[in-house]
């Protein structure tokens, strides 16, 4: 199910979607930052903290006559795409972490984990 966003009127409105995935709800949400940033920008929360994001600019549609047309339809697509990767387990390694630990370590403590091996040690 979609949640829409609103925004300003220069906006497109976004996208909020809960994903089940091995016991965990994900948050997705997609939304457009406006014309002064032409940017779509997906983000994926676990117990509120952003574990991904993905950003896709459309700087190249500003001046198009069906710029809402098309962005909306960018939006829904990188919105489902990181639904289905998700769903996919594409993301599952970040889940193989120490989620109790998340808030504690920095990202580039994490990263180092993943990469080393560690990731399921504190």
């Amino acid at each position: 199910m979609y949640t829409p966003i609103h925004y300003h009127e220069n906006m497109v409105t976004g996208f909020n979607t809960d994903v089940k995935f091995r016991n965990e709800v994900f948050h997705v949400q997609t939304e457009d930052k406006g014309e002064s940033n032409p940017i779509i920008e997906t983000l994926v929360y676990l117990h509120g903290e952003i574990l991904l994001s993905r950003k896709l600019s459309y700087a190249h549609l500003l001046h198009s006559d069906d710029r809402v047309k098309k962005v909306k339809s960018m939006m829904k697509s990188q919105h489902d795409q990181m639904i289905n990767e998700l769903k996919n387990g594409n993301f599952a390694h970040l889940l193989a972490m120490d989620t109790q630990n998340l808030s504690e370590k920095t990202l580039d403590e994490m990263v180092v984990d993943y990469l080393t091996g560690n990731s399921s040690s504190s």
